[in-house]
């Protein structure tokens, strides 16, 4: 073999090892070996009693006592269980990838400014438990894999540290108090409504009716020279309970309701009977409710909950009013709850609201 070769053949062997280095350098972080952002947190997991979360503007404190848990900003009303374990879980299991930038200036570009700063988009989660810290990150931005394959990221940084860093995992950390309650109270449909009284105010009394669920609801003591509004009003008046969906909640004792701005009794065809009270607090509309059964109703007769022999073992078995009742109040009693701006709306509606002035029938002849 002639000099000129081996030194080709050297040559080649020299790229040949500089391009494997090269390729280890720039491998994918996600095929080096990962470590655990808390590797304690996972041992005293079950030691958590304290959630808190903040952002630019509020502070959400979640706390763990008698085995629920519960929101202190929402005078302790009860928090998703399930919610509050999925964010403990995902903080235990994060894996750091690789550093990033440890320039200040650079923090917003992964979301993992100081939560407190002007225009963060940042939440600072710290998870407590007997009085100790046993884990505090500032939650960034997630990271956009080009591969639909690839693992989730996140950016995050540890409070008091320069380094910004890319992790594995998902993690949704808020501080709005409705991302971590029941936010679906109540849903009674619309065609189960037999009457609607509702007294505004100092206004007058408003009562619709209905002799069968087949019929609209009517307005009741429509003034002389005026008729019923839109069909499409009074029908909406049959969804109070429809749906309702509540945008934060307090302790009913902490309200005032000793002059409430309307309060509306509704009574569904089976005898179920609903009484509710709206206040205004903050510029916000406040309901409580409480349920019960007509004890007098006509079809009103002993139920056992059991099946007869005729019905069908796969039918649904239907809740009497006094165990749908029972159910309701489990869930609202001692709560009020703040209703968003449509179904205020309805609650608060006067008799003016709902009779116009006749409209005409005749139609001008074109031809």
């Amino acid at each position: 073999m002639s000099n000129r070769q081996i030194i080709i053949i050297a040559l080649t062997l020299v790229v040949v090892i500089a391009a494997v280095i090269v390729s280890q350098q720039r491998a994918p972080q996600t095929s080096k070996e990962k470590t655990i952002l808390f590797p304690e947190l996972a041992e005293r997991i079950n030691d958590v009693n304290e959630l808190v979360i903040r952002d630019d503007q509020n502070t959400l404190t979640i706390l763990r006592a008698a085995g629920s848990w519960s929101i202190a900003e929402a005078d302790n009303y009860p928090a998703l269980i399930d919610k509050v374990k999925q964010t403990v879980l995902a903080v235990s299991d994060l894996q750091v990838i690789s550093e990033k930038t440890n320039n200040p200036d650079l923090y917003k570009r992964l979301g993992v400014e100081d939560p407190g700063s002007q225009g963060a988009t940042s939440h600072w989660l710290t998870l407590s438990g007997n009085g100790d810290e046993l884990a505090s990150l500032i939650v960034g931005k997630s990271r956009r894999s080009k591969s639909a394959a690839g693992a989730p990221g996140l950016y995050v940084r540890v409070p008091g540290q320069q380094q910004a860093l890319l992790v594995e995992g998902r993690l949704s950390a808020s501080a709005d108090i409705i991302q971590w309650i029941r936010r679906d109270i109540i849903n009674i449909e619309g065609e189960r409504v037999n009457s609607v009284q509702l007294r505004p105010a100092d206004r007058r009394e408003v009562v619709l009716k209905r002799d069968n669920p087949a019929d609209d609801l009517a307005l009741q003591d429509i003034p002389e020279g005026k008729e019923q509004q839109s069909d499409y009003l009074i029908s909406r008046m049959a969804a109070l309970l429809e749906n309702v969906y509540v945008d934060g909640v307090r302790k009913e004792k902490n309200l005032d309701f000793t002059r409430p701005e309307s309060i509306t009794n509704i009574t569904m065809f089976d005898g179920l009977t609903a009484h509710v009270e709206v206040v205004k607090s903050d510029e916000h509309s406040y309901a409580r409710f409480s349920f019960a059964a007509q004890a007098d109703r006509p079809d009103n007769k002993e139920t056992t909950g059991e099946t007869s022999p005729e019905t069908d073992a796969e039918e649904e078995i239907k809740p009497t009013p006094e165990q749908e009742a029972e159910t309701l109040n489990s869930l609202v009693q001692g709560w009020a709850y703040r209703l968003s701006t449509s179904k205020a709306e309805l609650f608060n509606q006067s008799l003016s609201d709902l009779v116009r002035d006749p409209v005409s029938d005749t139609t001008e002849d074109t031809e």
